[in-house]
Order: structure tokens, then sequence, then C-alpha cells
């Protein structure tokens, strides 16, 4: 997932560096299952990880938003929105990759075309061109596939609600990222990881989880984690959506997807049954069907 969505126009910069950057961001966030994985083994949760590593990063980000305030002020309340609706996802992802099998997390979290095209038109007046309706339609028959069609939904589990309330939850702070005008491209992105914690936080007050007693590797792991993989994906996530149109960054989502599910088959072993292939391509033909799209499709009828 990486980053909120960044609504700052492109910048002028080599097109191949930022190609370059979205690509390797890509490959980070789609191979972030891996170490969630082993902190599941150590015993650790989603929200367990939230109040350590992304808590690590969101202290790290308190400076970045108090030299910000200025620029942000007008505009606090969609900067909380922001913050909250991304740490949601975040978190709800997380959990999702940790109790669930990856491939199925990441197709069913994959229905952000319906989710970012309806939310679109809902809160943005955003016109729903054929191809974005198309794109719709496919990603929400490629789930119903995916969930085994209306006969098999006695099999929905947790982890398939935690990734579907992540794509919504992504959506939501999507469309609060393109209603704010004057927040820096650094508060909104920094802010997430503050979000994350919070409702880390929350989540565990609710939700007690018992708390592990990890050993030093573990804790070194996680401070990596937190500054190697989850910053450094952010960082090379902001620097491509910044310097690109909206639909070429969308390739991000397309890399990590495809990067997610062909490692999870590979290294982690997991195997797709008829309808994780026919739903996934529907889902996957869906995306690029929205990734492809014109930056001007989705503008707004005001």
């Amino acid at each position: 997932m990486g980053v909120a969505p960044c609504s700052a126009l492109p910048a002028p910069a080599p097109v191949r560096l930022a190609l370059a950057s979205l690509l390797a961001s890509g490959l980070v966030w789609g191979l972030s299952w891996w170490p969630l994985k082993h902190f599941a083994a150590a015993g650790l949760t989603g929200n367990l990880i939230g109040i350590t590593a992304y808590a690590l990063v969101g202290l790290a980000a308190l400076p970045v938003l108090w030299r910000e305030r200025a620029a942000w002020r007008g505009e606090g309340r969609l900067l909380v929105l922001i913050g909250l609706f991304f740490g949601a996802a975040n978190i709800a992802f997380t959990n999702a990759l940790m109790m669930g099998e990856v491939v199925r997390a990441m197709l069913l979290f994959y229905l952000l075309p319906a989710w970012g095209a309806l939310g679109g038109a809902l809160f943005l007046r955003e016109r729903l061109s054929p191809r974005r309706i198309a794109a719709v339609l496919l990603s929400l028959a490629g789930v119903f596939v995916i969930l085994g069609g209306g006969a098999s939904f006695g099999d929905f589990s947790a982890a398939d609600a935690a990734a579907l309330a992540a794509g919504l939850c992504y959506t939501a702070a999507g469309i609060a990222n393109r209603r704010a005008t004057r927040i820096p491209v650094a508060s909104r992105t920094m802010v997430s990881f503050v979000g994350c914690a919070l409702v880390a936080g929350a989540g565990q007050l609710l939700l007690p989880a018992p708390l592990p007693a990890p050993g030093a590797s573990t804790w070194l792991l996680l401070v990596l984690f937190a500054f190697v993989w989850l910053l450094g994906g952010t960082l090379l996530t902001t620097y491509g959506v910044t310097h690109l149109q909206t639909s070429r960054a969308s390739v991000l989502q397309v890399v990590e997807l495809l990067v997610a599910v062909a490692s999870a088959m590979l290294v982690g072993g997991e195997m797709l049954a008829w309808k994780e292939w026919t739903g996934g391509a529907m889902v996957l033909a869906a995306t690029l069907l929205e990734a492809g799209g014109d930056d001007d499709e989705g503008a707004s009828d005001a």
C-alpha cells in the first residue's frame, strides 16, 4: 500500500527515474507480506506491529508535521481524516496478510477500482466514464468469483473482512486527500504513520492481544522494518506519485499486486484454485483498465 494517495501536481523530473521509483516501491510493498508473516510466527499481531514499527516512524514524522503546521492548519480536519483512514487501511491490511492467505488478501484489497470510482462519483462529483464503469463491474465480478459465488460466502473469514475494509479505508483516505488543497506532500505522507499507530493502539485496547516476549533479534528486525521497509518504500512511492500523472502512477497498484501474488506462490508455497485464478484475472484486468485511463477521465462535473 505504501502511502496515502497524493494529489500534488506533477513536478519536472526525469520520467524514467520516477517510473523506476514506483517499480521499486511496488516490489517493496508486494513483498511486505514476507516480514509480516515472520512477525506473526513470532507471536505479534497487526495491532502490535502498528504500535511498534509504525509508531517508530510516526514519532519521527511529528517534527515534519509541526514544521508544516502553518500550511495545513486551515485543513486540519482533512489531515486528521487522511491519517486515520489511511492508518485504518494499513492496519486492516497488515492484519489480513498476517492472518490469512496472501493472494486472497491482495485480490480482495484490490477491489480499489470499484471503491475509487464509486467514491469519486459520490463525494467528488467525478464522471463515471464507460471505461471506469467497466472496471467497477469487472472488479466486483472478480471478487464475487474469488469468494466462490453466493454458495460459498459462508467461508468468508476475518482476514477477508480485513482486506475488504482496508480497500474501503484506503479509498476514503484518497477522497480526503483530493479534497485537501493546501496540505504539503510531506505532511500528507507522514501523518499516515501517526494514524497507523493511533488506530493500532485503539485496536489493541478494544481487542487486547497477549503481549509476546520477542527476542532481541525480533526487535531489531522491527526497527529495520520500520525505517528501511516502511519509510523507504513510502519515500519511493511519494517520489513516484508526485512526479507522474495519476494514470501512469497507477502502475504501482499493478506491480504490487503481481509481485505479491507471484512471490506468495513461489516463496510462500500458496496454491491458487480455479476461482482465485479466474477472479484474480478479472481483478487484474479491472486494475489495468483503471490504470490505463486518461488523466482527465474522472474530471469533476463542477
